[in-house]
């Protein structure tokens, strides 16, 4: 049975995107590994690799973590911003789980795309937002079935659709 402790920052990115593909991912049903996506995702990873930051309690990987003036700042750095909510949500799981882990008074976010910045404020209402997107994951990942594939625009650059379509 799936549970909270498995959920990933790929994962919370993927179920703000689509349900079928982040079932898909919780499964271990992999993407097609020729994508032109996944390819620039792997380059960009060993080339960043070495600077990412892990952590002793979860599987938290991410671009940067910074204290400013007694609060800590998480930097995120993406490719795109094709789907901004995705990566606001990924961003705040990875706060989310430092807050609640190392009882954090205060943490931001930001995540950069080029000369975009979006800030991401560590707060009560997007920490229970979270919590709850949390709980979905689950739910969803422990359903026997993937959900039926919903056409988007986002669909057909996606290394998963001979999984939908």
């Amino acid at each position: 049975m799936f549970n909270q402790d498995q959920v990933s920052g790929t994962l919370v990115n993927y179920f703000t995107t689509c349900k079928r593909e982040a079932w898909l991912y919780a499964h271990q049903i992999h993407a097609r590994q020729d994508d032109e996506n996944i390819l620039m995702g792997k380059a960009l990873a060993s080339i960043k690799e070495p600077n990412l930051q892990d952590f002793p309690f979860s599987n938290l990987k991410f671009d940067k973590l910074s204290k400013l003036k007694g609060h800590y700042q998480i930097t995120e750095y993406k490719k795109t911003l094709k789907n901004k909510e995705a990566a606001i949500n990924q961003l705040l799981f990875y706060m989310y789980i430092l807050k609640t882990n190392l009882k954090l008074k205060l943490i931001s976010g930001k995540v950069i795309c080029g000369k975009t910045v979006l800030s991401v404020e560590g707060n009560d209402e997007n920490f229970v937002k979270m919590k709850l997107t949390i709980e979905d994951i689950v739910s969803l990942v422990n359903e026997p079935k993937a959900p039926p594939p919903v056409a988007k625009k986002i669909c057909k650059n996606c290394a998963y659709n001979d999984y939908c379509f």
